[in-house]
Order: structure tokens, then sequence, then C-alpha cells
């Protein structure tokens, strides 16, 4: 039997999967403008701020808020009639997210060595480029496509339900399985469409 919340404890989780998905974009979105400013600055002493107060806010913004809406989704999926692994639109959106964290995790740890090295009074040219690095840039724009997308399919919701779903349907309905499993068309255009975002960022990572 499905775990389903109560109408009034889904609105309270609801709410919390927004708002900390909200604030993970917002501050995303506000760290770019300060990683560019790092990156095209020759002042030491800014530089010095500036990396401070982006290990700041990604360790107590960023990251507790980008595991919350994890946290919560995996919640809201698993207990409404939704499901976790029932329709393509919220597996993706899993998916998605998972990554995103994952690759905010290894980017904290990065900052964070970022951060001690700005700490010190003199920097090697290696530490500058360690500071001046362009993952800065590139993974907090990355989460901010990664939780745009996100968003969007939670609220289109397109339709399209997986093998798993199809299965537990044929089962609660009391049905054999004569209607025949088909994945939505839509799948195929945006596999190939995260395939290309993947493979241009990579091309991105490279060049630079």
């Amino acid at each position: 039997m499905d775990m389903t919340l109560s109408p009034s404890f889904r609105k309270l989780v609801l709410t919390l999967h927004v708002i900390s998905t909200m604030v993970w974009l917002g501050s995303a979105a506000a760290y770019i403008p300060v990683a560019i400013y790092v990156l095209t600055n020759q002042d030491t002493e800014m530089i010095r701020s500036a990396i401070q107060i982006m290990s700041l806010v990604v360790n107590f913004v960023v990251v507790p808020v980008a595991f919350a809406s994890l946290l919560t989704g995996v919640a809201l999926s698993l207990g409404t009639r939704w499901g976790l692994f029932r329709q393509y639109w919220i597996l993706i959106k899993l998916l998605l997210t998972a990554f995103a964290v994952s690759m905010l995790v290894a980017y904290s740890i990065e900052l964070g060595h970022a951060a001690s090295i700005a700490a010190q009074t003199t920097w090697s040219s290696t530490d500058v480029e360690i500071l001046k690095a362009p993952i800065h840039i590139t993974h907090p724009s990355g989460s901010v496509c990664i939780v745009l997308v996100a968003t969007i399919l939670s609220v289109y919701k397109p339709k399209g339900m997986t093998k798993f779903g199809w299965r537990k349907q044929m089962e609660s309905n009391n049905k054999t399985d004569s209607t025949p499993f088909s994945r939505p068309r839509w799948l195929k255009r945006v596999g190939v469409a995260a395939i290309g975002a993947f493979l241009l960022f990579v091309t991105i990572m490279i060049v630079i």
C-alpha cells in the first residue's frame, strides 16, 4: 500500500519544497555576478573577500536549500498519487536534482579549498589560478539551468508513465497487460536535448 500524506501535511511539505527550490534558484543566480567579479577583478583584497563570501553563501545557503528541495520533492512524490518512479517527468526531475546536488557538494569542497587559499597573506600563480577557476561560474550556471528545467517539469507535468508505473496501474485496476506499453514522444526529444546540453557543458569545460 502506498504511503499518502494528509492534506494539511502535504501542503506544508509542498510549501517547503517551493520555498527551498526558489531560494536555491535565487541564491545560485545571485552567486553568478559575484563569481564573474572574482574572475575579472585584479584587486587582491576584493578577491579575498569575494571568495570568502561565496564560500559562506554556498555552505550555509545553497547547499542546505538544495538538500531541502531534493528531500521534500522525494517526500511529495512518495506521499501522493504521483509516486517516485511512475511518471517520467518526476523521474527526470529526481535525476536532475540529485545530479545538481551531487555536483554542488563537489563544488563546495573545491570552494572550501579556494577559501583557505584566499585567507593566506601571499598567493602563488597556482593559487591565483584556483581562485579564478572557471568552475566558479560553470557550476552555479549549471545549477540555475537544472533548477529551471525541474521547475518547468513541475508546472507542466508532461504525461507519460514509466513501465513500472504502467504495471502498477494495471495491477490496481485489476487489468491484464493487454494494453501495450509505450513511451511518450516528448521523452526522446528531452533525451536528445539533455545529451546535447551535457556535451556542450563538457566542451566548454575543456575549452576553458
